[in-house]
């Protein structure tokens, strides 16, 4: 199974979170985890600035399988910020993996 495929299984059964993760940290998180092009990634990462600081942290931390940052992040994203970051991984990885 892809990493990335097993990183979103883990997004939407838990939570997880980094500390203020931008743009350069979703990339490298993306790149160094995932079977995502260079491009997808930075494609990814540019359009991370749509999320709050608390979704981006949860990327982050989903891409990197934080496990030790699940219950922190589950404290911080509400329920319908969690859907919107879900989706938006969803989302934004098949329009990046077409970019």
């Amino acid at each position: 199974m892809p990493r990335f495929t097993t990183s979103f299984a883990a997004v939407l059964l838990t939570a997880a979170t980094a500390s203020a993760a931008d743009q350069p940290s979703v990339k490298d998180a993306c790149v160094e985890n995932t079977n995502l092009t260079e491009k997808a990634c930075e494609c990814l990462a540019g359009k991370s600035d749509s999320l709050s600081t608390a979704q981006r942290d949860y990327l982050v931390a989903v891409l990197t399988s934080d496990s030790a940052g699940q219950a922190k992040a589950q404290e911080e994203l509400s329920v319908p910020q969690f859907a919107q970051v879900s989706s938006f991984i969803v989302n934004t990885v098949t329009n990046c993996q077409g970019d």
